[in-house]
């Protein structure tokens, strides 16, 4: 037999009175009655629930303390207090220990934002037996939440080792008086959530979706492009607000894989939507890419310092002083296109669109089996990567490498957008094999953009004076650092894409997309 648990908690109905549960139980034991000080308690996770989906909760009590809990337990993990900690917002802005240890390679660059804000109270009763010993403790909780008339109402019971009987006996009692719907220690939490409009997981930057075999090849574009907006325009306030870096980024990826949608699925769209929508989606990717440039330049300032000897890091400084200008101007730029209304209306025309009836005319493969297209595309695209990185020698130019990132992202998205057609187990194989791959690419990619871009700030500087020359320095440095664990990338690829191009990976995509 299963040991009941030493704790629960229960909603308490409006119609339970505190007093007259007390007074039942207390027929048995001496009551101990403690009021509990009123806090204010503020939960926290970022816009894509990255502490939740790790099971831990993170709250804020009145402004001075923190507390990092495990789920579904409510076990503490790591707490912190102490003046100056209100203002919290990344990892970065707790001070060094424990609290921030945990949380940095969690959160990464990602903001932590308020989800639900409570004024609790309670009283806590304690019972004792004939020896005047405590067998059990009573919590009577009251969360009211801020910006809405709604009172969260729970009783929780936590037992003593070794005094089982009681805990049973005081748990019967509670139920007698109605009190049977048990709840989660994070109820006001979770339930606080859904009334703001949100629940959690209820957003990933991951893509998913689920198609049926017998979709048509329009149904399944439709749908996926639907998804694809929906991240979209639920990024674009916290690009806005500038919350963080990563709704830029989310809002970025989506906007690709709607472009590549659009090229890789042929002939299922009205080619006059595809082809207006082609250009309208390059030119939101043009207007989005300055800011997220720079985004990704400030993401290096650690690893460039890293690089250089303490005498040129001050050369540094002054780099990225200059890139957080450039990027304040940028960031001014995009917020004012994407409130514009030729950006709401180019939007709504897209909504429109996908939500159409019948999507406009058939085309040459709108009602084919979305399986049967989805097979051909991948295995083009497969292929196409095959043939071009076979052609890569070691003194091809950066620009068939780079050509050859841009497929394999193609590959990626096509596999992403048809996984649920495919067997999971599958799909998983044949992704990760790409991702070795892709990061190779994209590693080289990252290092002979940084290497451009450096190379032209340089060009602008004007000698002569003492900052522009340490700047030089400093910039000269990086290159030179850059530059050489580029040949090393390199030099790793051809491994990397033998093991991708491999008999095994080839056959797998042959049963599976053929």
């Amino acid at each position: 037999m299963i040991p009941e648990p030493k704790e629960k908690i229960w909603l308490l109905p409006e119609s339970a009175a505190m007093n007259a549960i007390v007074d039942d139980i207390g027929q048995d034991f001496t009551i101990e009655i403690e009021p509990q000080p009123a806090v204010t308690i503020t939960w926290f996770d970022t816009f894509d629930w990255r502490l939740y989906r790790r099971r831990k909760v993170l709250l804020r009590q009145n402004k001075d303390s923190w507390y990092l809990l495990r789920r579904p337990s409510g076990e503490e993990i790591v707490s912190l207090q102490g003046n100056g900690l209100v203002g919290c917002s990344f990892s970065s802005d707790f001070p060094p220990g424990r609290l921030r240890t945990v949380l940095e390679p969690i959160l990464g660059v990602r903001r932590l934002l308020p989800l639900v804000t409570l004024d609790s109270s309670g009283v806590l009763i304690r019972f004792l037996n004939q020896d005047e010993k405590v067998v059990a403790f009573l919590f009577f909780h009251e969360q009211r939440m801020r910006k809405a008339d709604v009172v969260f109402r729970t009783v929780k019971l936590r037992g003593i080792r070794g005094y089982d009987k009681d805990f049973k006996a005081v748990s019967k009692s509670i139920r007698r008086h109605g009190i049977v719907d048990s709840v989660s220690p994070f109820y006001a939490l979770e339930e606080g959530v859904r009334l703001t409009g949100r629940c959690p997981l209820d957003y990933s930057s991951e893509f998913s979706i689920t198609l049926k075999p017998e979709m048509s090849a329009r149904q399944a574009t439709l749908a996926i492009f639907r998804r694809l907006l929906e991240a979209m325009q639920r990024n674009t306030p916290g690009i806005i607000d500038d919350l963080d870096s990563e709704f830029l980024h989310d809002f970025r990826v989506a906007l690709r894989r709607t472009r590549s949608g659009l090229a890789l699925i042929k002939r299922v769209l009205p080619p006059e939507i595809t082809e207006t929508f082609k250009k309208e989606f390059a030119e939101l990717g043009r207007v989005t890419g300055a800011a997220r440039d720079l985004d990704v330049y400030l993401l290096y300032e650690k690893d460039y310092k890293s690089r250089l000897p303490a005498s040129l890091r001050g050369g540094v400084e002054a780099f990225f002083a200059d890139i957080r200008s450039r990027r304040e101007i940028a960031q001014k730029e995009l917020v004012r296109s994407l409130r514009s209304p030729e950006y709401r209306e180019m939007i709504s025309r897209w909504h429109d669109y996908l939500d159409s009836d019948d999507g406009g005319e058939a085309s040459e493969n709108s009602e084919l089996p979305i399986k049967d297209l989805a097979g051909k595309i991948i295995l083009r695209s497969y292929r196409r990567i095959l043939n071009d990185g076979r052609a890569i020698k070691p003194s091809s130019s950066d620009k068939k490498m780079h050509r050859l990132r841009i497929h394999c992202k193609k590959l990626r998205y096509s596999l992403e957008f048809f996984a649920s057609l495919f067997p999971p187990a599958d799909i998983r194989t044949v992704i990760n094999q790409l991702k070795k791959l892709q990061n190779n690419l994209g590693a080289f990619n990252d290092l002979s953009v940084q290497q451009e871009m450096l190379h032209q700030y340089l060009a602008r500087l004007r000698p002569g004076s003492g900052r522009n020359q340490q700047l030089a320095s400093a910039i000269g440095g990086l290159l030179t650092s850059l530059h050489h664990e580029q040949q090393q990338v390199r030099e790793a690829f051809f491994s990397k894409f033998r093991r991708f191009a491999r008999s095994e990976n080839t056959g797998l995509y042959k049963k599976l997309f053929g």
